[in-house]
């Protein structure tokens, strides 16, 4: 039975743990010391040095700003600022401007040959105009509302009011919508 004790002691000794020491790990409070250290150096290498050569640059900058300036006089700088405010406002009338005049070849292009206008209003706020006319049957102005409705560059096309003539035409109104895109830009 020796063998058991002794196997016991050597078991025992196999599991045996290891005190852990007491204290501050030294290699982790190194390297944190030297990382500060080092962000320190960096941080006053960019605080002393390029800070100093931005605002040398800055101040560099400022000067030639000002000797171009000086270079063109008072009134030919007060010129060049009115002609730019005129570019820019007429740039944002233009952007905002609806193009009536494309109405036209639109109702010539989609107007049958049996229909005549005699007048017609626009109104930009709403993009619609108020024809009217006259047509031959109500079968041609049945038809002319088709053809209006088919068009892409209508919203709506209502037939408002109808009146037949004594000399066989009938007499009408019509609403046409235009959209926006179609009146933006010249055709």
């Amino acid at each position: 039975m020796p063998d058991t004790s002794e196997q016991k002691k050597s078991l025992g000794e196999q599991f045996t743990t290891d005190t852990a020491p007491i204290g501050l790990p030294w290699r982790l409070l190194i390297f944190s010391g030297v990382l500060f250290g080092m962000s320190i150096m960096i941080y006053f290498g960019f605080k002393l040095g390029y800070e100093s050569y931005l605002n040398s640059r800055v101040t560099d900058l400022d000067n030639q700003l000002s000797q171009l300036s000086n270079s063109i006089n008072q009134q030919d700088q007060q010129k060049f600022v009115g002609f730019y405010s005129q570019i820019a406002n007429l740039k944002t009338v233009l952007n905002q401007h609806i193009f009536t005049a494309n109405v036209f070849p639109f109702l010539e292009k989609n107007t049958l040959p049996q229909i005549a206008y005699s007048e017609g209003k626009f109104n930009s706020q709403t993009l619609s105009m108020e024809l009217f006319g006259r047509a031959s049957s109500l079968q041609v102005l049945a038809q002319q509302l088709s053809q209006f409705e088919k068009a892409p560059e209508l919203k709506t096309a209502v037939l408002k009011s109808t009146d037949f003539n004594q000399s066989g035409f009938i007499s009408f109104t019509m609403s046409l919508s235009f959209t926006s895109d179609f009146l933006s830009k010249p055709i």
